[in-house]
């Protein structure tokens, strides 16, 4: 209910194409759009499936044909694909440099240790001749 009447407060011709008198169907576009707005709204974009998106746009297209001026409902939509479509591509960036920084810290951890090697050789090395080494 509060769905419907924030609807129709910020979008008061959203209904004024809708030419069915049926009460069962109205209900039914409108159960219909607030299934919309719920599966869309509720999740994180990432949550929803390139299959939940067609099926949303799916469902818009229906509610459209019904007569309900619903363009603001499908530019969230795109919005939301484009949200998702960001979030992907951010994730594969991140993955990306995750691995590149594993890469550069075990090269780091390997030149640590054959800095460590050269120290205990040079060590090694850097000791005087002790007199019984003469003879």
């Amino acid at each position: 209910v509060q769905f419907v009447k924030r609807i129709f407060e910020k979008y008061p011709d959203f209904a004024s194409k809708f030419h069915y008198e049926n009460r069962y169907l109205k209900s039914a576009y409108m159960n219909l759009l607030l299934g919309i707005i719920e599966t869309l709204c509720q999740q994180q974009p990432l949550e929803l499936s390139d299959d939940d998106l067609h099926e949303a746009s799916v469902a818009i297209s229906i509610v459209k044909k019904g007569g309900f001026e619903v363009d603001w409902l499908e530019k969230k939509l795109e919005q939301l694909k484009e949200k998702k479509k960001q979030v992907e591509t951010g994730q594969s960036r991140l993955q990306q440099m995750e691995d590149e920084m594993q890469k550069y810290n075990q090269k780091c951890l390997d030149l640590k240790a054959l800095m460590e090697k050269e120290k205990a050789d040079v060590s090694a090395a850097n000791v005087a001749i002790s007199f019984d080494d003469v003879f």
